[in-house]
């Protein structure tokens, strides 16, 4: 078994960033990250899409398994080497519960993670501006439901667009490598919208409610506990400091990182 030598920031540091470099042909996307908060004088609004929508991401790392005694390459389910994902199993297997929440209100919520399997073959990629295209990309409302402390994953092979979710065995056969990514985002178009101040205010909203019915769906004994990032303090009206609170919710409770994609005209 290889695995990349990496840790998920740093995968999901690379990852945004290419996105926020890329050319898709008049598509823009522009991830919404805490740090933003420094960096009022440097511009970050004039790269927000004037009209769009929200994408999500949790970046994952995965093992490369490539011997014969390999799970499922000795089950004859691979016949070459293949990738795993492991999802968390804490508490029920939480995070990936609460993906699902997210997923059901926003199918634009997937897992990524990369497909190269040695801290030499992620360096290439970083230097050649291939992170994002040699990423595996999947939808997380295509996974199952799993309420379970058992270690559940996803496999997938490289350049096959197929994957298995393993709690019992399912293929899928739509998942996307990072290349095809601005396709994608055209396809969201038909749910593109302003994102002005309304939209912050919304998705803000939206963002705090299903991060209450979490929490009180895990802790129904404590259906007051919210936490400062779920009070509804003033924050102005402001688009920047609205969406900086939601990508600290979505961070904090979800594990995802807010990506506002569409077009700057």
């Amino acid at each position: 078994m290889a695995q990349v030598g990496i840790s998920e920031f740093t995968f999901g540091y690379a990852f945004l960033f290419e996105q926020t470099q890329a050319n898709w042909a008049g598509l823009t996307a522009a991830p919404v990250l805490p740090s933003l908060q420094k960096e009022e004088e440097q511009g970050w609004d004039a790269r927000l899409p004037l009209i769009g929508t929200d994408f999500y991401y949790q970046f994952k790392l995965a093992d490369y398994l490539s011997r014969s005694n390999a799970s499922y390459l000795a089950d004859g389910t691979y016949n070459a080497p293949y990738y795993r994902i492991r999802l968390h199993r804490r508490n029920g297997s939480q995070q990936h519960r609460r993906l699902r929440q997210l997923s059901i209100s926003n199918p634009y919520t997937y897992y990524v993670a990369p497909e190269f399997n040695s801290i030499e073959q992620f360096n290439t990629s970083f230097l050649a501006h291939q992170v994002t295209t040699d990423c595996r990309i999947i939808p997380v409302h295509l996974c199952d439901d799993i309420a379970d402390d058992k270690q559940h994953c996803i496999t997938f092979q490289p350049g096959s667009s197929t994957w298995d979710f393993r709690s019992e065995r399912r293929r899928h056969e739509i998942s996307y490598r990072g290349k095809e990514m601005g396709d994608v985002y055209r396809e969201s178009s038909r749910q593109w919208q302003r994102l002005d101040a309304r939209f912050a205010e919304r998705l803000l909203e939206r963002t705090r409610e299903l991060a209450r019915r979490v929490i009180a769906q895990e802790m129904p004994t404590n259906t007051g506990l919210t936490g400062p990032l779920l009070d509804e303090g003033a924050l102005g009206n402001q688009p920047r400091q609205l969406l900086l609170r939601t990508a600290d919710i979505l961070s904090v409770t979800l594990g995802v990182t807010l990506v506002l994609v569409g077009s700057p005209e």
